[in-house]
């Protein structure tokens, strides 16, 4: 079966992590994508921890090859201008050419989009930066964690009246910014399918974030008041929360949505003292005593075991689950039964389970899984198989450290 985008080549200078993720959803829909590195100057995932069994190695992060599974890797001293050419005939083949540099970098190596469009006037060219590459801040360098202090989500994040928080539990800006670029790309494809243009799409990691606080834009505009983090708690619902559970920092999180959901609350805990006060049937009542019955639901929920109380909760119409954790995921009914994990079978670091894209349809059925590429691996497919480069050619050229 044809996988979705098979027959779509891709030339990836992309780096880090919001690149990366974009390239991983075309890789594994069946596109080619070709990752161009240096042994110089490597992907700096290929250097960042979790190393597999605590051994460091160029081809052992855990982060490069949860990105970077079914591509391929050329590496390139674009310092060099033979290197430069090399890229430019690659780039001709291609349907996309993603970069993530600060700004200027790869128009140093003449390899910017006006260089490209010279020599693949149908390119799809997806570029990006912390700040964007037009106005005022386009040459300040920045990373994904402090964007989320930038776009005003840290001041969003954290405990009722405790200080901002920087960190979310991952780094959800470089990948927010990823799907964002998705979009960008599969539009820009799609509309040079019709009318044979190719397109520079260019994005934001500030942006893509701020997108995605529509609610707090609108509050402030609408009221004249700033918001700020209020924790687990929600503004117009309760109880609503993390609650303590039965064992070593067992979590559950309980939301009711509405007063039709606290009364199946109330029905699927019984007795539970001062719930029956008419008051609390509506929303503004329960906001009103949110301490005292957000108290009363961490007491039963303590003494009991978060899986059962996630699975009695749910069973009587609530929205209700645990506060997971990595190996909890790794068990997951759901996530094993709709198969969302992929296994890579690496040459170094052996069988390796991964995340995968957390969608799935018919085209996909026979999903080929490559594992993340050693550095280089592909060098002698690339030049001398795919541009038909002479083998004395292309020793020469490792030996002058161009393809190095």
């Amino acid at each position: 079966m044809t996988l979705p985008l098979e027959g779509i080549r891709v030339a990836d200078f992309s780096w880090v992590i919001a690149g990366p993720y974009a390239t991983e959803f075309l890789a594994l829909l069946g596109a080619e994508v070709i990752k161009i590195e240096s042994s110089v100057h490597t992907d700096v995932n290929r250097r960042l921890p979790p190393m597999a069994d605590g051994i460091i190695g160029t081809e052992r992060s855990g982060l490069w090859q949860g990105l970077n599974l079914n591509k391929k890797s050329i590496t390139l001293n674009l310092q060099k201008p033979e290197a430069q050419q090399l890229a430019r005939e690659i780039i001709s083949q291609c349907d996309i050419a993603i970069e993530n540099f600060s700004f200027g970098q790869l128009e140093k190596f003449n390899l910017g989009y006006e260089d490209l469009k010279k020599v693949k006037p149908d390119l799809v060219m997806v570029t990006s930066s912390g700040l964007g590459k037009t106005g005022p801040y386009k040459r300040y360098v920045t990373f994904g964690p402090p964007m989320t202090a930038y776009t005003g989500l840290a001041s969003l994040t954290g405990q009722d009246g405790g200080p901002p928080e920087r960190w979310i539990g991952g780094l959800w800006s470089d990948h927010q910014a990823a799907i964002t670029s998705l979009f960008g790309m599969l539009a820009a494809l799609e509309h040079r399918d019709r009318t044979g243009e190719g397109q520079l799409v260019e994005y934001s990691m500030s942006e893509a974030i701020a997108g995605q606080l529509p609610d707090a834009l609108i509050e402030f505009a609408v009221t004249g008041i700033v918001p700020g983090p209020i924790g687990n708690r929600d503004r117009g619902r309760c109880p609503h929360g993390i609650f303590p559970a039965e064992g070593d920092d067992r979590w559950v999180a309980i939301a009711v949505q509405d007063d039709a959901d606290w009364q199946r609350l109330k029905a699927a805990i019984p007795g539970v003292t001062g719930w029956d006060a008419p008051e609390l049937d509506l929303a503004t009542g329960r906001l009103a005593k949110r301490a005292e019955i957000e108290a009363a639901l961490a007491e039963w929920t303590r003494a009991r075991d978060p899986f059962v109380v996630a699975d009695h909760l749910r069973a009587n119409g609530l929205s209700a689950g645990i506060v997971a954790r990595v190996e909890d995921m790794l068990e997951d009914p759901i996530l094993r039964g709709r198969n969302f994990f992929l296994e890579q079978n690496h040459p170094e670091v052996g069988r390796r389970e991964l995340a995968g894209l957390g969608f799935d349809m018919p085209a996909m059925a026979d999903l080929p899984i490559r594992h993340a590429p050693l550095l280089g691996e592909h060098n002698w497919e690339i030049f001398v198989d795919w541009l038909g480069m002479d083998p004395e050619r292309f020793g020469e050229l490792v030996a002058a450290d161009v393809i190095v």
